[in-house]
């Protein structure tokens, strides 16, 4: 990657925004216990977080799963409206 930005007439860096803070989001934290070295997964099993969150990342894990939770508590207290949170518009 790094031999190609010299030949680049621009170079434009995107990152995502904190999940937590909204600030944006340089590191990556995985939210599930699993201790694998490589494991595949979607935001189910990581999140985008700023350096704050990252060093603090035990915490960061407790309230993802806690939202995480509230998610599928909500799925299961209301059926009808599980198209809805899922697509967000709750």
């Amino acid at each position: 990657m790094l031999d190609i930005i010299p030949l680049a007439d621009s170079v434009t860096k995107l990152t995502a925004r904190c999940e937590l803070c909204g600030r944006p989001a340089y590191f990556t934290l995985r939210k599930t216990e699993q201790t694998e070295t490589e494991l595949i997964g979607g935001a189910d099993v990581y999140m985008p977080v700023c350096r704050q969150h990252y060093v603090n990342g035990q915490v960061v894990i407790e309230a993802a799963r806690l939202v995480l939770e509230s998610k599928k508590e909500s799925l299961e207290l209301y059926p009808d409206c599980s198209s809805l949170i899922k697509s967000k518009v709750i």
